[in-house]
This record gives C-alpha cells, structure tokens and sequence, in this order.
C-alpha cells in the first residue's frame, strides 16, 4: 500500500490538497465585509476604479479621504491592486474576494508539495503539504480579506523557490526574480523569500548563486526604491501597545513571544485576530520561565540536528540545516527588533511554520525504519482531520464582526480592536448606550482615531454632545481621518456656536478640500446663520465633489428654508 502511495502523481496529490481545501474552508466563503476592509475596500474609493492604479503604487493601504493618498506604513500595492480588479468585476460582494484567496491558498499549498517532493517521497511531502493547508493558524489567511497581502507573498515566494528547483537555466532566474518582486510587492515580509533563495543556492548549487544575484538585484532595489518613496524604509505603526515600549522593552516580551509561537503550532485551539499583551518589566512567570521553555525547545532541535546528521545523508543533513534556517528567520523577523502592528500574530507564522514541517520531514527519514506506515498513515490523518475541523469551525466566527471580537476576546482579553468592533456593531443598530462601555473599554487598553471615533459617535447617540466633541478632537491626535472631521461636522447641526462652528468646518475643508459632505454642512451653517450667498458657494463645492441631498441643494440654492432630522431632532434652516 506504502508503495502505492509513494508512486502518487503529482496532479493526484494537487486534486486531494484542493478537495480537502475546499472542504475545510468554504465555511468563510459567504463571510462579509470586516475590520480593515472598510477603509481599504469599501469605503476605498481609489480602488473602486483600476484607472488609479498609480495610487496604489505610491501609497499605503488605507483611505483617509477625499482627494489624499493613501495612507499606512504598509507597502502592499499588488494587494490593492488585486482589490480594485475584484471590484471592477464583481463590485462590493465578498464572495469573489474569499474564492480567490482560498484558490491562492489551495494554490500555497500544491507549491509547498511541489517544493518538498524533491527532497521527501509523494507521501511524505503530501503529509507535510495538508498539515501546513489545514493548520488552524493559517485559517486567518484565507478567511480574513485584509490577509490577502499574506496569500499573495505566499503564493509568490512559494512559486519562486520551486522555480529555482526546477528549472536551471538562466531564463528561468529571470523568472523567479519576476516573482520575487510581486512576493515583495504584496507585503514586505517577502524578503524572507528572497533570503531563502539565496540560501537555497549558497547550499545546494552555489554555481547559479553569483547569476542570481545579480539578476535578483534590480527588483529588490526596484522595490525599495518605490517603497521608500511610498511609505518610507521604517516606521513605527503605533497600533499597539508594545510600539509604545522601548527596544529593551520589546526584547523583553520575546521569551513570551516564542513561547506563543510554540503553543501555537502543537495546540491552535483557541484562536484570534491578533493579541497585545505586553510584558515590561522582567518576572518569572513571563520572562524567566517562557525563556527556560524556549531554550529546552531550542535545545531539542539542536539535538535533533545532531542525530539526523548520523542518519541520514549530507544532502539531507543541509536540507534540515536550510529548514532550520527557513524557521530562525521566520521566528526573528517577528521579535519585535522594529516594532509591528501587534504583539503576536496567528498570521505570523504562515513562513516559519513551513521550516518547521520541513525539519519535521528531515527527522521523520532519519527514523523511517523505526516508524510502522500503518501507525504514520493513522496519526498523520488524526492531526490533519483534527487541525481541519478547528479551521472549518473557525470560519464560521467571520460570519460577523460582532461573533468575531466575542470570539476572539475569549482568546485575547487585551484585543482592544475587538471590543472596539462590539461598539461598531451596535452604533450600526443605532443602539449607542450598548456601545458606548464597549467603546471606552477599547480607549483604555489602548487610545487610537478609531475607538476615540466610535466613543464619540456613541455618545452623541445618547445627546451627550458636549464630550462626543471632546472624544472627537482626541481622536484627531492620532490621525487625521476625513470621517472624524464629518462626524463633528455633523455634531455642529445640534451643538456649539455659530462662530466656533464655522471655524470647525473651515479647518475641516482646509484639511480636506474636496470632501462633499464638509463643504455641505459648511453651506447649512453659512445658510443658517450668516449669507445664503457663502452657502450656495460652498454647496456648489459640495457638488463638485460627490453626492449631496438634492433637497439641500436645491434649497440652498433657491435660498429657501428646509428641514432636516438629526439624533430625533428637527433643525429648521431658514
């Protein structure tokens, strides 16, 4: 039966990777819209046509208003640019999104066995194949839109690696150079996969290592040079915590942080989004004791290298060397050396958690002879049914922003996105009293635009005017959001003084000059208060810019009196 196997074709092993995909994962494919996707989908007008393409290469991710660029650190052009063609074709519904990312995952997944069967039999590498597939960590990849930067650079670096192996002409560099610039363009962590090719070939055939070299070199400064020009070399993204803490005070979270890693990869069972606990100061029970369980790790693994190097060949002995690699990488890049957007991330480990299976592989053939297949066969299928279920159940916590933070605060308490996703949930249900304690939960973990900005919206739900005003203005002290300055322009219909007010809208059309909806209430103000004149100046800007109530339009210009209904209030302009 072993035999059998191990004569799998390759598109055999391909059709039992998609089957098993399909079935683990289509319970994310009807999911909506969530979490990042409204600033860089939905409400994402730059991507809502390819014509602005050029944006998406000379900016971040995110959209903060009308007539700006886009904003973030992050420089992840393909991504958008892979938004702004499914929106093209199939506009604001997320079916098209999730089958494309669950194909490219599926897709991961054929490469990664393509990749491993020249150095493990078709059995073996299609074991190791449908481990990384179905492991839980890996579910946020295909079920979460925004990790379609993730998907991306797998599929990409995965496709160049196995090109180098497969091909040795000097044509077929070229090639794999192409797909380490998308890699490197759909998220920054590619690099991993540019390091690992020139590893690859420093190890195995260092003929086509200085070739190489040179050919990689002109995407790789390509690359930076666009990025650099987008978003800049580095930054701190000031999304968590942990940003906040200095260098010695990150390194002091690692211990924690690798522990994390570890539990992760042997027991994914609870799961989320992101975590952002910290640790500053040293104690035993997160500094000293995680530190001792990572070295007692480490050390295994060294030994384990040092018995596979008197079992198994010198070809085999490098390829657990390069897996070793493949994961010390993996492991360092998110060690918060430059700070990241959270403290861990289940999504981190998509890279170095193909080292780990590859290493696996090495010390699974130094002990073959010591393995039944029937035992191999039975718990290879235990943990893969094992590791789907958890996947395919966790798909069904996408189903809604709201049972997605409950889910996830059950696994990370200090996941103030989360909470703060609750309080978005109710606002959108016009039930801002529930929102309001969910809101302020997320401002004291940790303060941002957003929270400040749900806080703000809950309490002037509930006509608390005056601190919705001040939350407002907090939450500009993080980032100039166009929404925030229309949230407040709003407020200026029930509260304030016709002279602070005009202030107001006049910095906030300054800041943002071709927002429709801030040239539209400047005109109700200046209609309401001062000339009609002014007012039938800014709606006509207000026109020029986007959509305005054709009742405010055509009154203001008429310079007739209209109504309008705000939070239960009637304001009669006159």
């Amino acid at each position: 039966m072993l035999a059998k196997i191990n004569k799998l074709k390759s598109w055999q092993a391909a059709l039992i990777i998609v089957l098993i995909g399909i079935a683990v994962f289509f319970t994310g494919l009807t999911n909506p819209f969530q979490g990042d996707d409204t600033s860089q989908i939905v409400n994402n007008v730059s991507v809502h046509s390819i014509t602005n393409i050029r944006q998406f290469f000379t900016g971040g991710t995110f959209y903060v208003g009308p007539g700006l660029p886009l904003s973030g650190g992050n420089y992840r052009p393909l991504m958008t640019t892979v938004f702004s063609l499914l929106y093209t074709l199939v506009g604001p519904h997320t079916l098209g999104y999730h089958l494309l990312q669950l194909v490219l995952y599926i897709g991961c997944a054929i490469l990664l066995f393509l990749f491993l069967k020249y150095t493990f039999k078709p059995l073996l590498a299609l074991v190791l194949a449908l481990i990384f597939l179905v492991h839980p960590v890996n579910s946020q990849v295909v079920f979460a839109i925004p990790s379609m930067q993730d998907v991306l650079c797998l599929f990409f670096g995965l496709l160049a690696l196995w090109l180098l192996v497969r091909f040795k002409s000097v044509k077929s560099l070229l090639l794999v150079a192409l797909c380490l610039l998308l890699c490197l363009l759909s998220k920054e962590t590619g690099i991993l996969f540019l390091a690992m090719a020139l590893a690859y070939l420093f190890l195995f055939n260092r003929e086509r290592l200085y070739k190489f070299s040179g050919i990689v070199a002109v995407p790789t400064v390509l690359w930076l040079v666009l990025k650099i020009h987008a978003s800049g070399l580095s930054a701190n993204p000031r999304n968590a915590p942990i940003d906040s803490l200095s260098l010695a005070g990150r390194l002091l979270n690692d211990p924690a942080i690798v522990l994390f890693y570890i539990t992760k990869l042997l027991f994914p069972w609870k799961l989320a989004s992101g975590y952002y606990w910290t640790y500053p100061n040293f104690t035993i029970r997160h500094t000293l004791l995680p530190l001792l369980i990572d070295l007692l790790v480490v050390g295994l693994l060294v030994g384990a290298g040092f018995l596979v190097r008197k079992k198994v060949s010198r070809s085999n002995f490098i390829t657990y060397q390069f897996f070793a690699i493949w994961s010390c990488l993996g492991i360092l890049l998110v060690l918060q050396i430059s700070p990241l957007d959270m403290t861990v991330s289940e999504t981190w480990l998509y890279f170095p958690l193909v080292g780990v299976l590859g290493m696996i592989g090495i010390v699974l053939i130094a002990y073959q002879k010591y393995i039944r297949p029937g035992l191999f066969i039975s718990i290879a299928a235990i943990i893969i049914v094992g590791f789907g279920i958890r996947s395919a159940v966790r798909g069904t916590d996408y189903k809604s922003a709201y049972v997605l933070a409950t889910h996830d605060i059950t696994a990370s308490a200090d996941d103030y996105t989360a909470y703060n996703d609750i309080a978005a949930a109710y606002i959108k249900q016009n039930n801002f009293s529930a929102a309001l304690p969910f809101a302020e939960k997320s401002v004291g973990i940790y303060p941002t635009t957003i929270n400040y900005l749900d806080e703000g919206i809950s309490l002037a739900g509930i006509n608390n005017y005056s601190q919705a005003m001040v939350a407002l203005k907090r939450s500009l002290n993080y980032f100039n959001y166009s929404v925030v300055y229309e949230t407040m322009a709003q407020l200026t219909l029930v509260y304030g003084t016709p002279s602070a007010d005009q202030q107001l809208l006049v910095n906030s059309v300054n800041n943002f000059p071709k927002d429709s909806v801030l040239w539209m209430y400047l005109a109700i103000l200046e209609d309401r208060y001062y000339t009609n004149s002014n007012a039938q100046k800014c709606i006509t800007y207000a026109a020029g810019y986007g959509q305005v109530p054709s009742f405010v339009y055509d009154n203001i210009m008429r310079d007739k009196p209209f109504t309008i209904y705000f939070n239960g209030k009637t304001i009669n302009i006159p």
